[in-house]
């Protein structure tokens, strides 16, 4: 039986002897504790079959996640066939020799698992949320995928035409143009990262079957690591390890393309025209440091009070006090080579001028004056609280640790990072803001119609370049 007494019942008591139920309220307002100290799983390493598993131990999980990290990402694309290594890893659980797309989407479904797929710039990960119990099916189903692909001529087909349709729906969106015109800038025309992770509908429409063959064939045959997230004492690794690398002998080495950065020595911007547009799309940045920089913590933390959240400077300042746009915001990506950081935002046409001048004037602020105590107090306790949420499957735990192997990271870097942003200071963050914000060195791209825009910001001082379709 429930002793808890109602709330109505404790504000007649409160009248009673003299409190007003303001006063109890506020006395029993919950308070937030400290954060609690974290560690993340157990790593296990095992090498068998030629290949390296690196799994996590989640005792008494039932559910699991095995991935196949492989050096099979967008700089290994032969030039001008931008978007292969997209069309190689997504097409293969369209069929393989022992299963149509129909029986291997059935076969997935029926042991209660999910395919995940994703590819990057250096890498392609290939994987399975299955219940532990069928973790060694789901896996021999994920050898099956990798190792044995079909890539018939009617399977390409089909898929390169579902790719096509959506590009060609992307590149009629506002943004799509100038994200590649602002990579462009960053990294020059000669390198791959100059341009957009998916290539663009000219490059895509040059991809053949013969081509998926190929680089399958070249990158995507060789052992790579396998990451496991799983109740390790109810899996057999030297078994999965078996099932995905017996077999392979293809190549394993990294891309050879290097970033160009192409820094200004001043603020440049970039006009891409977009007639007719109600609103242009703003991107704005410089180069950053990639992810294995000591400065992580710092860098993100500041970026969050910059551009990372609702409250932040950004999105209060162009949404809340200038009513310039639905949202802004700004944040690092943190790559194995090199990153960027990127201010992003839509904006009304005809304050366009004005957004791009507030939002450099909030990037030079941070720069000169770094974070106050209450906004950074603020942000740590925010960041420090979403850890623990992007941590709770085996899915978000495995990602952690393919982090790890794509940037050569120590097993337990999720426990070093959440205790260095347990101690972290305003002062290291306004420091790493003067460290690595330039904004005397900025690009900033303008995607609008160039006919209303272009006025307002050579008005502002800005000097102007009109991007070529």
């Amino acid at each position: 039986m429930s002793t808890t007494t109602p709330a109505g019942d404790r504000a007649t008591d409160a009248a009673a002897d003299g409190t007003s139920s303001a006063e109890l309220l506020v006395a029993e307002r919950p308070f937030g504790a400290g954060p609690r100290p974290y560690t993340f799983p157990e790593v296990r390493r095992v090498r068998v079959a030629g290949g390296e598993i690196v799994a996590a131990h989640l005792p008494g999980r039932a559910m699991a996640w095995a991935g196949l990290v492989l050096e099979a990402g967008a700089l290994h694309e032969p030039p001008g066939l931008e978007g292969l290594s997209r069309a190689t890893g997504g097409l293969l659980d369209e069929g393989t020799e022992n299963y149509s797309a129909d029986e291997f989407a059935l076969a997935v479904e029926g042991m209660g698992a999910r395919w995940t797929w994703g590819h990057e710039w250096e890498t392609q990960s290939i994987g399975v949320d299955v219940p532990v119990a069928r973790l060694a099916d789901g896996v021999d189903l994920l050898a099956e995928a990798v190792r044995r692909p079909a890539f018939t001529d009617q399977d390409v087909e089909r898929f390169l035409a579902d790719i096509a349709s959506s590009l060609k729906h992307q590149w009629a969106q506002p943004g799509t143009r100038a994200l590649e015109t602002y990579r462009r800038a960053l990294f020059g025309p000669d390198s791959r990262y100059g341009s957009l992770l998916d290539g663009t509908p000219t490059s895509n429409a040059g991809v053949t079957a013969e081509h998926i063959r190929d680089f399958h064939a070249r990158r995507m045959t060789s052992a790579g690591t396998l990451v496991v997230a799983a109740d390790l004492d109810a899996v057999d690794l030297a078994g999965l390890g078996r099932a995905v690398f017996d077999g392979a002998s293809g190549p394993d080495g990294r891309a050879d393309d290097s970033p160009g950065p192409q820094d200004p020595a001043g603020v440049r911007v970039l006009l891409v025209d977009r007639p007719g547009a109600v609103q242009s799309v703003l991107r704005m940045g410089h180069t950053a440091p990639p992810r294995s920089t000591p400065d992580l913590v710092a860098i993100d933390l500041f970026a969050e009070v910059l551009g990372g959240s609702f409250t932040s400077r950004l999105n209060h300042q162009l949404r809340e006090v200038k009513g310039y746009t639905y949202g802004a915001g700004a944040s690092f990506a943190h790559g194995r080579r090199v990153g960027t950081f990127t201010v992003a935002a839509s904006v009304h046409t005809e304050v366009t001028a004005d957004a791009v001048a507030d939002a450099l004037t909030e990037v030079r602020r941070m720069h000169e004056h770094g974070v106050t105590e209450e906004e950074f107090g603020t942000t740590k306790t925010h960041v420090l609280g979403s850890v623990p949420i992007r941590l709770q499957t085996p899915r978000g735990i495995g990602g952690r640790v393919r982090e790890a192997v794509v940037h050569g990271l120590p097993d337990d870097h999720v426990t070093r990072q959440y205790a260095e942003i347990v101690a972290a200071e305003p002062a290291e963050a306004t420091r790493a803001a003067a460290t690595y914000l330039r904004p005397d060195a900025l690009t900033v791209v303008v995607e609008g119609d160039a006919a209303k825009v272009l006025p307002g910001l050579e008005a502002a001082g800005f000097d102007v370049t009109r991007v070529a379709d």
